[in-house]
């Protein structure tokens, strides 16, 4: 990965928080009653967001994320573009993990399980295990990485599962 890239990325991710930070509150003036509700719970979403994320284990993540991940899972985490097709043709391909797709859905031990174990379909690795490769603190920043493209409403959702404190 080069360092454009990685500046981009970064640059992208801060500017999508900031940029949805700013939507939501526009999104709530001069709203009903039943908006003025709707507009709130995505600004406690989005703030509740930002405030989990640290942007150095952002900045991190995405470096690291880069390094180990992209090759795979697509350089802004968008995964195979048949991911969802894959197994039942016989194959394997990432899933995205910019919200679209199944680890939305996962508790934060399972993820960090996934990314420390590897997968294996059939009993045949489709993902490689990291464990004594990276360490456990940059394994949580690839995931606060990923997890910060996540849409609001995604991340709030995934906050709601049982296990899901960070």
């Amino acid at each position: 990965m080069n360092m454009c890239n990685f500046v981009r990325n970064l640059l992208l991710v801060l500017l999508c928080l900031v940029f949805a930070s700013c939507s939501d509150d526009k999104q709530g003036k001069g709203s009903t009653q039943t908006d003025s509700g709707t507009a709130e719970s995505a600004r406690t979403a989005e703030a509740s967001k930002t405030e989990q994320f640290d942007v150095n284990r952002i900045a991190r993540g995405a470096r690291l994320y880069q390094e180990h991940c992209a090759q795979c899972h697509g350089p802004e985490a968008q995964g195979h573009p048949d991911w969802q097709h894959a197994k039942q043709q016989g194959y394997a391909a990432a899933p995205p993990l910019d919200g679209a797709g199944p680890v939305a859905n996962r508790r934060k031990a399972e993820m960090i399980d996934i990314i420390r174990n590897g997968v294996k379909q059939d009993g045949v690795p489709v993902m490689p295990s990291w464990k004594g490769r990276v360490s456990d603190e940059e394994i949580e920043d690839v995931i606060t990485w990923y997890q910060a493209l996540w849409p609001s409403q995604v991340y709030a959702r995934w906050r709601q599962l049982k296990g899901n404190k960070s």
